[in-house]
């Protein structure tokens, strides 16, 4: 038993096991996704620090969602951010991919 259960700790490790909630701005809700989906191929140092990321950029997203002032801009920076890393990041491949 005590083995079966270092095993699933492990792997809960080597693993994203998490899933982003919806900003409810499509553009970031794409990013959002898909930087989660190709944060698997991160090393596991860089696991974490994306995983911290996304869910802070979540949270951010989805508070300023809801702000008409910021959400346009809001709208270009997933975008660019999307475009970004599609070129400049260790998941560059990954993250062009059209769908994963």
């Amino acid at each position: 038993m005590r083995h079966k259960l270092l095993f699933f700790w492990a792997l809960m490790m080597a693993t994203p096991a998490f899933a982003v909630d919806p900003t409810g701005i499509a553009p970031c809700d794409a990013f959002l996704k898909r930087y989660e989906q190709c944060s698997s191929y991160l090393s596991q140092k860089q696991i974490h620090a994306a995983q911290k990321e996304l869910l802070e950029s979540a949270m951010s997203m989805r508070a300023a969602a809801n702000n008409p002032t910021v959400r346009a801009d809001l709208e270009r920076f997933c975008q660019d951010r999307f475009n970004q890393m599609k070129t400049k990041s260790d998941i560059a491949e990954c993250m062009a991919k059209p769908d994963l």
